[in-house]
């Protein structure tokens, strides 16, 4: 009888000493998760306001299901997801700050330079901020600024039909513009061209999409990045893209 008595208070030792040692464990993932959530909230806000950018909105921090805390002991986070807001401040063709973006990195090395073993990153791209960006592209090309931004009037997403419409001389010509996600990278096909009102020859169009084809591809080079979708939205393009081994810099 004794030794039963003594075996059963052996037993809740043990098993008390077990739920002690779990709840110390849950208390060390829940206060790691929410200071390595508090640190990059904090970051981000302190970041945008010191470039004198408005936040309207904080950004989002997940952790995932796997321990936070045996991820770090090993020298990586599993997974964090991430959802910042847009931070955007457009004048012209100068743009300050980042479109709103939703990140997942998994195994995400703890070193000074974090390196993602794989990285998905979805972005939206308002329509001023794609006509601000292809301003400043063309007249970096061209060298005439004011020039370009009186040809290109505006840029409109349109996605009933899949396209970018882009407006030349304040309706004088136009383009639709089908972008696609092509074997990792964007493709972008002219649908239809026109000048005062009369549709291009098909040899013009597809001369338009090869040279855009090109324009964009070349942004590729070297990257580890590629693009997994593209969604045309209404006032706004959604792009997807996804790598392996990312340096997040």
């Amino acid at each position: 009888m004794a030794s039963q008595d003594s075996a059963s208070k052996a037993w809740k030792i043990f098993v008390g000493v077990l739920v002690g040692l779990l709840l110390i464990l849950l208390i060390a993932e829940f206060g790691l998760r929410w200071y390595m959530g508090r640190q990059m909230t904090s970051q981000f806000m302190e970041t945008t306001q010191a470039e004198g950018l408005e936040v309207k909105e904080k950004p989002s921090v997940s952790f995932g299901a796997s321990p936070l805390t045996l991820g770090m002991l090993g020298g990586k986070i599993s997974q964090m997801n991430m959802s910042t807001p847009s931070t955007l401040q457009i004048e012209g063709t100068d743009v300050k700050g980042q479109p709103a973006a939703d990140i997942e990195l998994r195994d995400l090395s703890l070193a000074s330079a974090p390196v993602a073993g794989q990285m998905r990153a979805t972005t939206t791209l308002p329509d001023d901020f794609l006509l601000a960006t292809f301003q400043k592209s063309i007249a970096e090309q061209s060298g005439n600024a004011t020039l370009v931004n009186m040809v290109i009037t505006s840029i409109t997403t349109n996605a009933e039909d899949n396209t970018i419409d882009v407006e030349f001389g304040g309706g004088l010509a136009s383009l639709a513009l089908e972008p696609s996600a092509n074997n990792g990278v964007l493709d972008i096909a002219t649908r239809k061209a026109a000048v005062f009102g009369m549709n291009l020859p098909d040899q013009a169009t597809a001369a338009l999409s090869d040279s855009l084809r090109e324009g964009v591809q070349e942004q590729f080079v070297g990257s580890r990045l590629h693009v997994d979708a593209v969604e045309v939205g209404s006032g706004e393009l959604k792009l997807t893209v996804a790598g392996t081994n990312v340096p997040l810099k």
